[in-house]
């Protein structure tokens, strides 16, 4: 009697035993726990993504710090601890579920890579499209009679009709990238009217009525190292006869130098430079700032479905390989 007892009771642990591996397999192929695992981190990364490249960002950068950046990782981070204390404790019952386990550590890598990409996006794109919302635009200037000064808070400008690059008096100055300047003349301001290469025996540029050249069309890598071939912007476009101003910090300086250089080469003064992507349609080049943001949030949310789909299943394994 006592032998079929234990017969009875080895059997019963063996049929628990088996059910508990059927269900560590069926957990392991688990796809709902896949698809919830991926979903989530994925909205995690798009929001925090949209959040600091948008205007939410350019407006209000303080908000959207403490919003986007600063409160995601605090409640990461206190869901972790409370995984943490689970998986360290003695009592079987507050070990969490696998899939929370992933679902953390996935979430910890989109958090990093949407703040990185979101940021990325911002000064590349979408920075340069809000601050050209704020400036100012101005239609019929004429290079010749205008100075610099009086349009400092311009962004998109209409040049007058006769406006054109001086690509023959162009210089360029090299630090790693070749930095382009041509000036932006009338017509009539080259005397000998020809298109033969910059020289300063050859030079037939005529002070303007305004006493300063500080109108330039500028470009990165579009022209040779001593200024000739100059093909930056929409140059070779006779309908051209306008700009869009160059806003990015890390480059004016160049650009700048740049026109030292011609100013000291030529013996003309310029006074207060702006530098300006040549263009006909401004406002197709401004748009297009927020379409490349736009273009690029799309390919990086892209990227991030497959990667996190794919983390998962590896963190899944993984885990289960380490028995939990």
């Amino acid at each position: 009697m006592k032998a079929a007892l234990l017969q009875v009771k080895s059997e019963a642990n063996q049929l628990v035993s088996n059910e508990k591996n059927s269900q560590n397999r069926r957990y392991l192929f688990n796809w709902v726990e896949l698809l919830v695992g991926t979903f989530w981190p994925t909205l995690v990364f798009c929001f925090i993504y949209r959040m600091n490249f948008g205007w939410f960002r350019y407006n209000l950068p303080m908000l959207n710090f403490c919003v986007a950046i600063l409160l995601p990782p605090l409640l990461l981070a206190a869901y972790t601890k409370h995984l943490w204390d689970g998986v360290r404790s003695p009592d079987p019952r507050r070990n969490p579920a696998r899939w929370k386990l992933v679902l953390c550590i996935v979430n910890w890598f989109c958090i990093v890579a949407a703040c990185f990409e979101g940021d990325k996006s911002f000064w590349r794109f979408s920075s340069q499209y809000y601050d050209f919302q704020e400036l100012a635009t101005y239609i019929n200037v004429d290079p010749s009679a205008e100075r610099g000064q009086t349009y400092m808070d311009s962004g998109q400008v209409y040049f007058k009709d006769g406006t054109r690059v001086e690509t023959s008096k162009a210089i360029a100055y090299q630090e790693d990238e070749i930095y382009c300047v041509a000036p932006l003349v009338q017509l009539n301001l080259d005397s000998a009217g020809t298109n033969s290469a910059p020289s300063v025996a050859g030079n037939a540029l005529q002070l303007p009525k305004s006493g300063t050249l500080d109108f330039w069309a500028v470009g990165i890598n579009c022209c040779d190292p001593s200024g000739l071939n100059f093909k930056c912007g929409e140059v070779t476009n006779p309908l051209a006869r306008a700009g869009i101003r160059i806003l990015r910090d890390d480059i004016r300086p160049f650009y700048y130098m740049a026109v030292q250089e011609w100013a000291a080469w030529l013996q003309m003064p310029v006074k207060h430079p702006l530098f300006f992507t040549w263009v006909q349609d401004p406002l197709l080049q401004v748009d297009k700032f927020w379409l490349e943001a736009m273009s690029m949030y799309y390919r990086d949310t892209l990227r991030c479905v497959m990667a996190v789909f794919m983390a998962t299943v590896v963190f899944h394994y993984i885990l289960f390989n380490l028995g939990f």
